[in-house]
C-alpha cells in the first residue's frame, strides 16, 4: 500500500507539470534523496532550467501540524544532500484523500534545526496550482555556463556506467515527415531505463540533437540491432521463390553476402513515417574530463579546514 501511495504522488505531480507544459522526469534509480526533476518551458520550449523535487505521499506526513503549516521532519544526511545540490530543491507533500500537492522550497530559511534533527514547515496555503508556476520559475535563474554544468552532473551516473565498462545505449525515434523535429530520449543499461520527456527541437538534425542532449558522448550504431532491423529489407530485395520441399524461401544471395555494416549514425529501422535509432555510447573528451574534474571537486582535502592566512587570525 505504501508503494502504491508513493506512485499516486508521483503520478499526480507528473500530471500537474505536464498539463502546464513543463517537462517532468522521474528519477527511478540512482538519485539519492531526489525523486524527480522538472524542466521549465518558456513559450513551449525547454529552457534548460531545472528544479529537483523530493516527493512524500501519504496521510502519515500530515499528522503533525500547527495553525498554518504541516511539519515535515528529516535527518542530517538528507539536509546535507539537499543543501549541497546544484539545483534548487523543493519538498512536495501529497495528501492522497484530498488529492492536494503542498510544497516548500528547501533552503537555509525554511530548514530549522531541532537539536536532534531538522524540520521544515510546509504552509497549508502553498499548494501547487497555476499561480505557483511563476514562483517556481524564479527559483532557477542560472547562466548558460551553470546550466551546462548542472546537466553534466545529472548525467554523471550514465558516464560512470560507461567508465566502469557497462554498455549504455540511447534509443529514440525521428519523425521524418514532421516539420518540427521532436525527440524522446531513452537511456538504457542492462535492466535500467531512463525515459526523458518528449522535447521539440526546431531546426535540429539528429546529429545536432545528440550533441545537445548528450554532449559528453560519442555514438556508434548498435550493429546487432541494425542487422536485425535489416532482415526485412534483405528479404524484400533478395526474395526469389518459396521452396515447397524445404518449406523455406529462396533468395538471390544470403543475408551475409547482402549485408553491409553502416557508416556513421543511421537508423536501425524505418517505416516511411518514423526512423528508429539505437546507438551505443562512448565517453568523449568532455565526459572523461568531467568525471575527473567532478571527482576532484567532490573530494574534501584533509587540509581544507586547517589552512589559514594572517588575515584570518584575530589578534
Amino acid at each position: 500500500m505504501q508503494a502504491q501511495t508513493e506512485r499516486l504522488g508521483v503520478a499526480k505531480l507528473d500530471q500537474f507539470f505536464s498539463s502546464h507544459g513543463w517537462l517532468f522526469r522521474e528519477q527511478m534509480v540512482h538519485d539519492y534523496g531526489i525523486d524527480a526533476h522538472v524542466e521549465i518551458t518558456k513559450e513551449n520550449y525547454p529552457s534548460g532550467e531545472l528544479i529537483a523535487i523530493q516527493i512524500k505521499s501519504g496521510k502519515s506526513f500530515f499528522t503533525e501540524q500547527n495553525e498554518r503549516a504541516w511539519i515535515f521532519r528529516t535527518e542530517d544526511k538528507h539536509i546535507e544532500y539537499w543543501s549541497n545540490h546544484t539545483l534548487p530543491v523543493i519538498l512536495v507533500l501529497y495528501h492522497p484523500e484530498d488529492e492536494i500537492l503542498y510544497w516548500q522550497v528547501i533552503n537555509e530559511d525554511t530548514v530549522k534545526s531541532t537539536g536532534k534533527g531538522w524540520k521544515i514547515e510546509v504552509p497549508k496555503s502553498l499548494t501547487l496550482g497555476s499561480k505557483s508556476l511563476a514562483v517556481l520559475s524564479r527559483l532557477t535563474q542560472p547562466e548558460p555556463y551553470v546550466q551546462k554544468l548542472n546537466k553534466l552532473k545529472l548525467d554523471r551516473y550514465w558516464m560512470e556506467k560507461i567508465n566502469d565498462g557497462f554498455d549504455v545505449y540511447v534509443e529514440f525515434d525521428d519523425w521524418v515527415n514532421k516539420s518540427l523535429s521532436r525527440y524522446q530520449i531513452n537511456l538504457i543499461c542492462e535492466d535500467e531505463r531512463q525515459c526523458w520527456p518528449m522535447t521539440y527541437c526546431p531546426g535540429m538534425s539528429v546529429e545536432e540533437a545528440l550533441e545537445f542532449f548528450l554532449p559528453w558522448a560519442d555514438f556508434e550504431v548498435d550493429l546487432d540491432a541494425h542487422r536485425e532491423g535489416s532482415v526485412g529489407q534483405w528479404d524484400a530485395e533478395c526474395y526469389m521463390a518459396y521452396d515447397k520441399e524445404s518449406g523455406g524461401t529462396i533468395h538471390c544471395m544470403s543475408f551475409e553476402e547482402w549485408y553491409e555494416e553502416p557508416e556513421g549514425i543511421v537508423p536501425i529501422g524505418e517505416d516511411g513515417e518514423v526512423e528508429s535509432y539505437r546507438l551505443r555510447l562512448k565517453l568523449n573528451e568532455v565526459g572523461e574530463a568531467f568525471i575527473q574534474l567532478d571527482s576532484f571537486l567532490a573530494e574534501k582535502n584533509r587540509f581544507q579546514d586547517k589552512t589559514f592566512t594572517i588575515d584570518d587570525v584575530e589578534w
